[in-house]
């Protein structure tokens, strides 16, 4: 139970990546509605010597089918669009939309065109699909860049107080599951029970994980609102966590 502790605690912080806009403000849209390729966004996502060109949309990065190709070394351009019509149910809209560009046509002159753009989440599914030698170095790329903007970005509370409350309550009940099944182990392996091996993973093979939840509750229940009805009545269970034995019943 420690482990699905742990596991909901990084999957809150995974799942509150955000997308940090790296970018000055810039105005993408004419008054039409439609987004001006030459007024993109200056970034710094070089992958391999390649330099995207990303535009942004809604407050997030998005790259374009045509760009994606290059990087990751496809001859043909619509080699991405051919992937993303193969794998369309795999992608959530918050990683591939369509939007209406301006993009240069015959003789230099502007065209409204309907564009597929990826984030860099859907970017990374494109690598996943993708048969190219570069596949592989790109989705590492793309990992390599969420883990840096989530752990730049300013990360908003991802647990109310009662929630915190309810996973502090879990972890105490865990490590006193491990000092029983260690009081019960010895006894069990001498009847040679079939329950002594759980009993000594519980009181034994945990503790690593327990150990690391309980840094993560004791850091993010510094600052719980002290007036909350269910904070206050946890006082005493927050003590424990905290070691302060004199607070408990």
């Amino acid at each position: 139970m420690d482990w699905q502790v742990r596991k909901v605690l990084k999957h809150k912080n995974v799942e509150a990546q955000r997308w940090s806009d790296r970018q000055a403000s810039v105005s993408n849209k004419s008054d039409k509605g439609n987004i001006d390729m030459n007024i993109i966004a200056k970034s710094d996502y070089n992958f391999q010597g390649f330099a995207f060109n990303p535009v942004t949309e809604g407050g997030a990065i998005w790259f374009t089918s045509t760009e994606l190709a290059k990087a990751l070394g496809y001859k043909k351009t619509d080699a991405i669009s051919q992937i993303y019509a193969r794998n369309a149910d795999e992608f959530s809209e918050s990683m591939s939309l369509t939007l209406n560009m301006k993009v240069n046509g015959i003789n230099n002159s502007l065209r409204n065109k309907s564009v597929r753009v990826y984030s860099l989440r859907g970017a990374h599914l494109v690598a996943m699909f993708a048969s190219t030698p570069k596949a592989k170095d790109f989705r590492r790329w793309a990992l390599d860049i969420l883990d840096r903007e989530v752990q730049d970005s300013p990360i908003a509370k991802q647990f109310s107080d009662e929630e915190l409350v309810s996973l502090c309550y879990l972890q105490l009940w865990m490590e006193k599951s491990q000092q029983i099944s260690k009081k019960l182990y010895p006894a069990m392996r001498e009847l040679r029970s079939e329950l002594s091996g759980k009993l000594r993973d519980i009181a034994h093979e945990t503790r690593y994980m327990t150990d690391e939840t309980k840094k993560i509750l004791l850091r993010e229940t510094q600052n719980l609102d002290n007036t909350n009805f269910v904070v206050s009545r946890a006082q005493p269970v927050l003590a424990k966590l905290r070691g302060e034995d004199g607070w408990i019943h």
